[in-house]
């Protein structure tokens, strides 16, 4: 299948650098910017919001905050609650209401000088959330009682990432990624380790890992996708070899069924939240963004990209409720732009 260019619809520039963003179900835009002060080696940032004006985006506030934004995620439970992860080891936790936001609880859980680099909620719980930190730890977090479970093993340098998985006796599974190359399967019983990669599996850092769902690629749900610096996308079947009861095993490591360079860091897999379709818009860091599909139970497809003015680092991204909008945002070049996964140039 061929790769064509996706059609831009808009672009705006924004005054710090975008890091991340999400649309909520009323096709308002919520970003988080990091800025870092090169003199003072400080961050700072701040929550914009913008709606919607047409093709174009017209920003309605923006928030700012002490420590910069490095993700920000609206809970798939009740989408009128938004957390924010911060530089300064805090989660701020936001109530969403017409069009705007506002400030529930600063939770100080770590250290200052420690990154909270990205946060995922449970498919389970409202209340709970998955937390990776730079310090190559990750955690469980109770947002409403601000109690935390740290999972045992950690990585050897910064976890970038996570994911909880979503389907059987996976939804006792969390994975994350990190800097030493590694993806790790945690167990949530024990918190202990059910299995680790090695650079055997991903040659740079696992910075974006993908389950499968209710919503996405759900007649796969022994897989899990993979993204890394390496610029690969990978597939990964994580089952032993027993046809009568295929199970995820203590030790077993998940076997590789594809991998193909994007050309660019895969960042972020970020899958349609239209039900029964399994597109996935992949954020590839500085080479624009892709739209990729499962194509059958070993293999993917990629059907679009798009760059536009994204000059840096494509770091954020989503789809709009309906699936037929995306916005990316690029970091240095202080860019947000709106294109179509459908449309092409």
């Amino acid at each position: 299948m061929s790769i064509e260019t996706s059609r831009r619809i808009s672009g705006i520039k924004t005054q710090l650098p975008p890091c991340c963003l999400q649309i909520h179900e009323d096709n308002t835009v919520l970003i988080g910017t990091y800025q870092l002060e090169k003199e003072s080696g400080t961050r700072h940032g701040s929550v914009e919001v913008y709606k919607f004006d047409q093709e174009n985006l017209a920003k309605v506030s923006t928030i700012h905050t002490a420590g910069a934004v490095l993700d920000i995620k609206i809970n798939p439970h009740d989408s009128s609650n938004v957390v924010t992860a911060h530089s300064t080891g805090n989660l701020m936790v936001w109530k969403y209401e017409n069009g705007s936001i506002s400030e529930i609880n600063d939770m100080h859980i770590f250290e200052p000088d420690t990154l909270v680099t990205s946060i995922f909620f449970s498919p389970l719980s409202a209340n709970l959330l998955l937390a990776t930190l730079t310090t190559g730890e990750s955690a469980i977090i109770n947002i409403e009682t601000g109690t935390l479970t740290m999972l045992h093993t950690q990585h050897n340098l910064e976890c970038w990432t996570g994911s909880f998985g979503e389907v059987g006796q996976l939804q006792n599974v969390v994975y994350t990624g990190g800097d030493d190359a590694r993806a790790i399967a945690h167990d949530l019983r024990t918190n202990e380790m059910i299995w680790s990669t090695n650079t055997r599996h991903h040659t740079a850092g696992v910075v974006s890992i993908l389950s499968p769902g209710p919503n996405w690629n759900s007649s796969n749900g022994s897989q899990i996708w993979t993204g890394s610096y390496d610029d690969h996308l990978r597939v990964f079947d994580l089952r032993v070899t027993d046809k009568v009861n295929p199970a995820l095993m203590v030790g077993i490591f998940p076997r590789a069924l594809k991998e193909e360079n994007l050309g660019g860091g895969v960042w972020r897999l970020i899958p349609s939240k239209v039900d029964r379709d399994d597109r996935v818009l992949i954020c590839c860091m500085y080479d624009g963004a892709r739209i990729a599909q499962p194509d059958s139970e070993n293999d993917f497809s990629v059907t679009r990209y798009f760059k536009g003015d994204h000059e840096s680092m494509c770091y954020g991204g989503d789809w709009t409720n309906e699936g037929e909008r995306v916005v990316t945002c690029s970091f240095y070049d202080n860019i947000v732009q709106t294109w179509s996964p459908d449309l092409i140039e």
